[in-house]
């Protein structure tokens, strides 16, 4: 998954099917762990290149945030961060106002199952409709990813949600990490990337940076408002999104490595005889 810094340093603009410039942040480097996985571990086969992608991603992803909880519950809780934990939750329970409790309740709602899903189902088809292949199913891999982590991780950490009054319905799951959080920022994060790789205009990408951390911090602390995490979940939750976007994006490479030696395949005769008509003799 360091594919992903790495390539975001390789940015280079091609034009997209639909005529639209857009740069190829989600296309594998030549060099890059995506080529290396597909190449030694694949064999080439790009079937199992994803799949063997989508495992390393999992199993990276749910150590590190699954030793996370770990370290926070069974460490961490019972010293000063445990305190600060303990305290923001209650405080907040003691400041419910009819105002934020409804405005807490209309965020929350914005990073339920059903409208993240939504959200992402319709983004997927517009994308598809753009032609961009692949691309189209960057949230549908960070979502899939996101989503098993947080199964494996809260119930193998098993964090109880803190022992104030909850408002609305809490679900049947453990506190650790926040669901909310995590999918908000896969969702919001990923058309972020698309954005960036459909468009070089600042407008739209600004606008798109500002919406998804405006949105990923008010479902936060939502969530903390509302008690039904502490805030070290909420933070944790986001660490998760941010881990499940890069596995996305390194799949998606992954999965685009076949086509980049399909089409270097197609450049090379032009490419062999320039260079032959620049070394002949004048």
């Amino acid at each position: 998954m360091t594919d992903v810094a790495k390539g975001s340093s390789n940015v280079s603009v091609g034009r997209g099917s639909g005529g639209g410039k857009r740069n190829t942040f989600l296309d594998p480097s030549a060099e890059g762990p995506a080529n290396t996985l597909y190449r030694r571990l694949a064999r080439g086969h790009g079937v199992i290149a994803i799949v063997i992608a989508a495992i390393v991603s999992f199993v990276l992803v749910a150590l590190v945030i699954a030793a996370l909880g770990l370290l926070i519950t069974h460490v961490l809780a019972h010293g000063s961060l445990g305190t600060w934990d303990r305290h923001v939750s209650r405080w907040l329970d003691k400041q419910r106002l009819r105002t934020m409790n409804r405005f807490s309740g209309d965020a929350t709602n914005l990073a339920d199952t059903f409208e993240v899903a939504g959200g992402a189902a319709i983004v997927t088809i517009l994308v598809l409709f753009r032609r961009w292949g692949r691309h189209a199913f960057l949230l549908v891999a960070c979502l899939a990813i996101e989503l098993s982590v947080f199964l494996a991780t809260n119930s193998i950490v098993k964090r109880p949600r803190p022992p104030v009054h909850h408002l609305g319905g809490t679900p049947s799951t453990y506190g650790y990490p926040s669901g909310h959080t995590a999918a908000t920022v896969v969702l919001f994060g990923g058309i972020v990337i698309l954005v960036t790789v459909a468009t070089k205009r600042l407008v739209p990408r600004v606008a798109a940076w500002v919406v998804a951390v405006a949105l990923t911090v008010a479902v936060g602390l939502s969530r903390v408002y509302r008690g039904e995490h502490y805030p070290t979940d909420v933070i944790a939750g986001a660490l998760l999104g941010l881990g499940s976007l890069a596995a996305g994006v390194f799949i998606i490479r992954v999965a685009g490595v076949d086509r980049a030696d399909t089409a270097h395949a197609k450049k090379s005769p032009s490419t062999k005889r320039a260079s032959q008509l620049k070394e002949a003799p004048q």
